[in-house]
């Protein structure tokens, strides 16, 4: 039951045993102290966190005025911000593309090369928009919608979500460093303005691997694009771990490939075995192109092969699959990955050594306490994985031709 005047004023100067907190509405309460003390508290969540705030005492703020502050309260906590925090005149309008700037000048060179180009990109894009002038700091929610739905009618709703999630981190960081207090766009969850992104469910049979296998075989592409997708095949590694390897990475009379932190997802060295086959395609490679630099050269001298050539090679790939077996699935190099793991996975290979080939981290308490790589058990399931994959392409090409 709400709070009257009537009950404030018998509770008024009453002592208690203990401290009582008796509610109002809205988050709105009055803490009775032992000798009858009254005071307004504010009850809230800001960003998950459980918090409260003290607004005055009773009867310095009658029951009407405490009300119509916590009016004033709950219009800042809407609009992003903590009421905890002062309400401070700002002096200078703070866009969008004002907190993007300082982020990309200060936080962004710190990360690792390949995460800058992609804040880069899609901060020159989306965030650095001179059109979006708004305040960040007073931009209503509706400003906010139209800006993502802006981005989703132009790309897509996975797009318009992905933008969000860069907007709040760049703001959150503003907010850190002071630049701002607060902004509405903090509170927004992806399904406002878009979509997550589907997680990928697409993996190859063997029949598909094998037919792969031959196309690449069977191709006119360069050396260096046709044993890029073999070695993806091979490993399971991620697209840039082999398109951007340098030949020093690979010893081939130890047979292990060390993949350093600089370029390791998770900040730490990764060590693979090299299988046979995996081995034989480096030294094609070493043949045609030499033992320096990369391993996999680009087009141009001292460059890699590039995502979109590789891309551009794995569509061919599929038209011409298409047009032996139509029921074939389109797939992206990035599947090769799910691929090896469930193929593996059915021939008996423990998960945590699928995990170690795919370059992932051990979770629990494995990630605490065991550093072990599983080499010897990693180069056993790679084998077989070249065993499967030899067969499947013979056995695709004998029908095929």
């Amino acid at each position: 039951m709400a709070l009257t005047e009537s009950k404030l004023q018998a509770l008024h100067g009453k002592k208690n045993k203990n401290t009582k907190i008796i509610p109002d509405r809205d988050g709105l309460y009055i803490s009775c102290g032992l000798k009858g003390k009254l005071t307004w508290v504010f009850r809230y969540r800001f960003e998950g966190e459980q918090k409260r705030m003290t607004m005055g005492t009773y009867p310095e703020y009658s029951l009407d005025e405490a009300r119509e502050k916590l009016i004033s309260l709950r219009r800042r906590l809407y609009e992003g911000f903590d009421p905890k925090v002062p309400e401070v005149e700002v002096k200078q309008k703070v866009t969008l593309a004002y907190c993007t700037q300082k982020w990309l000048e200060i936080k962004v060179p710190t990360l690792k090369p390949k995460t800058q180009g992609q804040y880069k990109s899609t901060a020159k894009i989306y965030l650095l928009d001179k059109n979006f002038t708004v305040d960040v700091q007073t931009a209503a929610r509706e400003e906010w919608i139209r800006f993502f739905d802006n981005v989703a009618e132009k790309t897509s709703r996975v797009n318009a979500g992905q933008v969000l999630k860069l907007v709040k981190t760049v703001l959150r960081w503003s907010r850190s460093r002071s630049y701002i207090t607060g902004s509405a766009v903090l509170d927004f969850e992806i399904s406002a303005v878009g979509d997550k992104p589907k997680q990928g469910q697409r993996n190859l049979q063997m029949h598909e691997v094998g037919l792969l296998w031959a196309m690449i075989n069977k191709s006119r592409a360069t050396p260096a694009i046709k044993n890029c997708t073999k070695l993806l095949i091979i490993f399971g590694a991620r697209n840039g771990e082999i398109r951007e390897a340098l030949r020093s990475e690979f010893d081939l009379e130890r047979g292990i490939w060390t993949l350093p932190p600089e370029r390791s997802k998770t900040g730490k060295e990764l060590r693979r075995p090299i299988p046979e086959k995996a081995k034989g395609i480096i030294q094609e490679l070493d043949e045609t192109y030499g033992n320096n630099g990369y391993l996999i050269p680009g087009a141009h001298l001292g460059t890699c092969v590039t995502h979109p050539a590789l891309r551009k090679y794995v569509i061919r790939l599929r038209l011409k699959m298409l047009d032996i077996d139509e029921s074939f699935r389109a797939f992206t190099p990035h599947d090769f990955r799910r691929t090896i793991s469930t193929r593996l996975s059915e021939q008996g290979v423990l998960p945590h050594v699928t995990e170690k080939m795919l370059g992932h981290e051990l979770g629990g308490v494995m990630a605490v306490y065991n550093k072990h790589d599983w080499i010897n058990d990693q180069l056993e399931a790679y084998e077989l994985w070249c065993k499967m994959i030899s067969e499947a392409a013979q056995e695709e090409l004998s029908r095929i031709s």
